[in-house]
C-alpha cells in the first residue's frame, strides 16, 4: 500500500517547479522603453532602440530560475538626427550591416524587496563582456485585467563603447565623443497570477 502511495505523489501530483510559464512575463513593447545618452564635445546626446525584444521569467520568490534575455535590433538605432544616426550606425560604431543585433543574457540574478541585480553578458558588435544591470520591481494586480500581473521594471547601465570596439578609428579617442554611454531600460510587463 506504501508503494501504491509513493507512485501516486510521483506519477499523478503536480510537483512544484522553480519556475514555469507561469512566471514568464510578457513585455508591453507600447509602454516600454530602450534608450541611451552619451556625452558628444561637451553636449548629451541622447537616442533609443525602438526595437527590441525579450524573454524574462522572475518570480521573487524563486530568483534561482529567473532569467533575461533581451535582444536589441540595433539597425533602427535613432539620436532624431540623420547626420549623428548614419555615424552612429555606420563601420565606426555599431556597423548595422555586419552586427545587426545586441544582445544581454543574465547569468545570475539577485535582491529583494523591488531592488535587483542581474549579472549577465553583453555582447555588442559580437563582443562578449561581463555587465550588471541593477534595476527595481513593482508588481501588483493588473486593474484592467482581472486574474493578471502587471509589472514595471526600471534599471540603468553604464556601458564602456571602447570595451566593444564602438568607436573605430579617429573614434577610437574620447576626445569628441564619450567613452561611456549610459542605457536607460523600462519594462513594462503582464502575466497570469
Amino acid at each position: 500500500m506504501r508503494r501504491l502511495l509513493v507512485l501516486f505523489v510521483l506519477f499523478f501530483l503536480p510537483l512544484p517547479t522553480s519556475a514555469g510559464p507561469q512566471d514568464a512575463w510578457t513585455i508591453d513593447p507600447r509602454a516600454s522603453s530602450l534608450t541611451f545618452s552619451v556625452s558628444q564635445v561637451g553636449s548629451i546626446v541622447s537616442g533609443r532602440f525602438p526595437t527590441w525584444t525579450g524573454d524574462i521569467v522572475l518570480d521573487p520568490a524563486a530568483l534561482a530560475a529567473a532569467r533575461i534575455d533581451i535582444k536589441i535590433d540595433m539597425r533602427p538605432a535613432s539620436t532624431n538626427n540623420r547626420d549623428v544616426d548614419s555615424l552612429m550606425k555606420g563601420s565606426n560604431f555599431f556597423d548595422v550591416q555586419r552586427f545587426p543585433e545586441a544582445r544581454f543574457v543574465s547569468t545570475a540574478i539577485n535582491g529583494g524587496g523591488g531592488r535587483y541585480e542581474a549579472r549577465g553578458k553583453l555582447t555588442i558588435r559580437d563582443v562578449t563582456r561581463d555587465a550588471v544591470l541593477p534595476f527595481t520591481v513593482a508588481i501588483a494586480d493588473d486593474p484592467a485585467q482581472p486574474g493578471r500581473l502587471r509589472a514595471t521594471a526600471r534599471g540603468r547601465l553604464t556601458v564602456k563603447r571602447l570595451d566593444y570596439g564602438v568607436g573605430q578609428n579617429e573614434w577610437a579617442s574620447t576626445g569628441q565623443v564619450g567613452d561611456e554611454v549610459t542605457v536607460d531600460l523600462t519594462v513594462m510587463a503582464g502575466r497570469a497570477k
